[in-house]
């Protein structure tokens, strides 16, 4: 199959299905079974989002969003990646930190809200704090798992020819739980951007989470669903050609796959 008619087959599968249900749904919408506020019309929906569109609200929430989303995965992945490194290669740092690093990881990110908020006050510390809970705990787990997972002989022969730590960790460890610490990431950052959405409707007076939330108060369902939707096509984008593509050449590098 050519290149170009394997993109478009790949183009027909990805939206084929979200016409489906935007079909069904205006069905169902135009039968009125239930009332039109609760229940709005697809066109409506995409009459509101051309409406916050030209406003331009609807790009600074994402923007609020993705500044959000930016800073706690930094924070997540800035001390979950060296901290799975040490884990997974000392094993008295592993002694040490696992039972606190199982302890927290059991408690749901928006669980910390409350505290977050009370620590912070609302705005952008206390959601991105919230949102570091959620990315921190996939990249250390699966830095902790990638580092494991390389075989001793490697780090001996370094070791061997003269290597100091510091150069096994950075020429070995590091590069060999590569293709673990990519699959955290990407399950990070899913986290993160469900953790964003849940500590926005809470804690914050901007981003698409408060959108919703704020859109709830005045019966506003066509914004809810507006939001609902720029939340998951934003996700569906970053994931398809961001995250699923490093992915998967990372893997591919490493021999993992073809």
């Amino acid at each position: 199959m050519s290149s170009w008619k394997k993109r478009l087959s790949d183009v027909i599968w990805l939206v084929c299905p979200f016409l489906v249900v935007i079909g069904i749904w205006q069905a169902v919408a135009a039968m009125e079974i239930f009332p039109p506020f609760l229940f709005p019309k697809a066109t409506k929906v995409l009459v509101t989002f051309q409406e916050y569109i030209v406003s331009g609200e609807l790009f600074e929430h994402i923007l609020d969003s993705l500044l959000r989303l930016s800073l706690g995965f930094a924070a997540g992945f800035g001390l979950g990646f060296p901290l799975g490194i040490a884990m997974g290669s000392n094993r008295l740092i592993a002694r040490a930190f696992d039972p606190l690093v199982n302890f927290f990881q059991a408690i749901p990110g928006l669980a910390w809200v409350p505290l977050a908020i009370l620590w912070f006050g609302l705005g952008y510390k206390a959601v991105t704090f919230v949102i570091f809970t959620n990315v921190f705990f996939p990249v250390c787990f699966n830095t902790i798992t990638g580092v494991r997972g390389i075989p001793q002989v490697l780090i001996n022969s370094a070791l061997t020819c003269g290597a100091s730590y510091f150069q096994v960790v950075r020429e070995i460890l590091v590069f060999g739980a590569l293709p673990s610490v990519v699959t955290g990431i990407r399950i990070g950052m899913g986290f993160g951007w469900r953790a964003l959405v849940g500590g926005e409707m809470i804690a914050a007076t901007s981003g698409l989470g408060f959108l919703i939330f704020d859109a709830r108060q005045f019966l506003k369902t066509d914004v809810i669903i507006m939001g609902m939707a720029t939340m998951g096509l934003m996700w569906l984008l970053m994931d398809r050609f961001i995250l699923k593509p490093w992915e998967l050449r990372t893997i591919e590098r490493w021999g993992m796959a073809r």
